[in-house]
């Protein structure tokens, strides 16, 4: 039987820290997805547009672009904190996933739940040893190696299998 090295494209020195770098096979890079940012600037628009349509009708156009560029903004810092919170590299364990965060510290996670849109969006419940669960998304965009989520959906269907 024969040893098979993948080799893992390079991140960019801004996605990784400096002492995390794939050194493991079963180690995958994730950068920010297309997919997620495009849905979450379409769901910006559309909450300023709702919020510029009924601020204007009961306050005048100033109230409603005043209150408009207020949802704006905050909708747009929640995501951009939201961003910078999610992992930045995974490793695909037994019956979890460890995660390393931007600072590189590396949690392990039990997957207890997943649900998959077609081949594009997987939607995993992380549990760790003590607190609350975690959901984590991974569009098929943000792996670097792009048979990894097609891997980890495999591994997270069976998790999620045994803990129903």
């Amino acid at each position: 039987m024969t040893s098979v090295h993948i080799l893992l494209p390079r991140a960019s020195a801004d996605l990784l820290p400096a002492g995390l770098l794939p050194d493991s096979p079963r180690r995958h890079t994730l950068r920010p997805s297309r997919f997620l940012w495009g849905a979450t600037a379409a769901f910006v628009v559309v909450a300023a547009g709702s919020v510029f349509q009924c601020a204007a009708a009961y306050a005048g156009l100033l109230s409603g672009c005043v209150a408009a560029l207020t949802v704006t903004a905050a909708l747009a810092t929640a995501a951009w904190g939201g961003e910078r919170r999610r992992p930045v590299a995974f490793e695909i364990g037994q019956d979890g996933l460890t995660t390393w965060d931007r600072a590189g510290n590396a949690q392990y996670r039990r997957i207890a739940g997943c649900a998959q849109w077609s081949d594009r969006l997987l939607a995993l419940t992380l549990v760790p040893a003590a607190g609350r669960p975690a959901s984590f998304l991974v569009a098929a965009d943000a792996p670097a190696d792009a048979s990894a989520f097609r891997e980890l959906a495999v591994r997270a269907r069976r998790c999620a299998q045994e803990h129903l």
